[in-house]
């Protein structure tokens, strides 16, 4: 019996959309649950391709998702020591700017403004500094045991990868329209990655060099930031370009930091309006206003998780919806109007 038939189409909307609401209520409750296997269910996929090279070359699986494993371990421990060190560096520096806000100071003092001795410190809340050193010592041995759940996560769905695609093949049939878009999430995911990070690389590499030729202490570190968070569409480039900013604010004046809005304004144009929603749009079948929204809904959602991991959540999700007639066209109204 077809009890949703018995429904008008009003009806049967507002009962879906409150199906979805609690889904997506319980989803944010158990975001500290879900983040983690989120996260390894992620980098599983994109790096299945390199469990499947060395199985086929004779490598153990065991062995296979353990190389898998510590290869990932091996670039997070890098990205740590680097930013630990160059983090390190530029505390230690600060003090050496007050030479620069003194003169700033004096050039203000000039025209009438008086804004009294200062110094470094002067512009940086150290109770609030201090409140989140504290809040994120205290937070260290929850995120150890949650990147050792990820890599644990990673390891074991490298290992159960076929099992898993074999039983989805036997129940849903390997010609289903859900089987074969679930099989084709992976190669999407795999050429979104690509993708974003050559992006990111130009994005990075480009804020390097503007800032290396600026003259702007510590551009390599500016760059690398904005390489990590340009993998958030739109918004994270403009978070990275704070620091470097404010920092050429010291040292070269508002003039300096113009430049540095200016340049950024450009390369965050080229990166994020020219290039990848072109890419993303033909490749993926996403509108750029969805890139957009899936980033804000997605963080709301699972915090900084769902924020790294809005497109390929919203892939899923519109894969999801296209796998059957009823929900296809929610599916399509994800996509920038272009059918396959």
């Amino acid at each position: 019996m077809n009890i949703a038939g018995n429904f008008p189409p009003p009806a049967r909307i507002a009962i879906v959309g409150a199906a979805v609401v609690i889904v997506l209520a319980g989803v944010r409750v158990a975001t500290p649950i879900l983040g983690p296997l989120l996260v390894a269910v992620f980098f599983a996929m994109i790096t299945a391709p390199a469990m499947r090279w060395l199985t086929r070359r004779g490598v153990p699986p065991l062995l296979g998702a353990a190389t898998v494993v510590a290869g990932l371990i091996g670039i997070l421990a890098g990205m740590i020591i680097f930013l630990g060190a160059a983090f390190t560096g530029f505390i230690r520096t600060l003090p050496q700017y007050q030479a620069s806000l003194e003169a700033q100071a004096a050039v203000l003092t000039d025209y009438g403004i008086d804004i009294g001795r200062f110094t470094i410190w002067d512009y940086i809340d150290q109770g609030l500094v201090f409140q989140q050193a504290t809040e994120l010592a205290r937070q260290i041995g929850s995120i150890a045991v949650d990147v050792f759940l990820v890599f644990v996560g990673i390891g074991f769905l490298l290992l159960e990868g076929p099992r898993l695609a074999a039983v989805l093949a036997r129940y849903l049939g390997e010609e289903s329209t859900p089987y074969r878009h679930l099989s084709q999430s992976g190669t999407i995911l795999i050429d979104y990655v690509v993708v974003r990070t050559k992006v990111n690389l130009i994005t990075g590499v480009g804020t390097w060099l503007f800032l290396t030729l600026l003259g702007v202490d510590f551009a390599v570190l500016w760059g690398f930031i904005a390489f990590v968070l340009s993998y958030v569409p739109y918004i994270g480039l403009v978070v990275a370009a704070i620091p470097p900013t404010l920092l050429a604010l010291i040292e070269f004046g508002p003039a300096g930091a113009v430049a540095v809005i200016a340049a950024v304004a450009l390369i965050d144009a080229a990166a994020e309006n020219l290039v990848l929603p072109r890419i993303a749009g033909r490749e993926l079948n996403l509108s750029p206003f969805v890139v957009l929204f899936s980033v804000i809904f997605w963080g709301f959602i699972l915090g900084a998780v769902g924020i790294f991991l809005a497109i390929p959540l919203t892939i899923a999700v519109k894969l999801f919806l296209e796998s059957w007639e009823e929900t296809r066209w929610m599916g399509e109204l994800l996509g920038n109007g272009d059918r396959k």
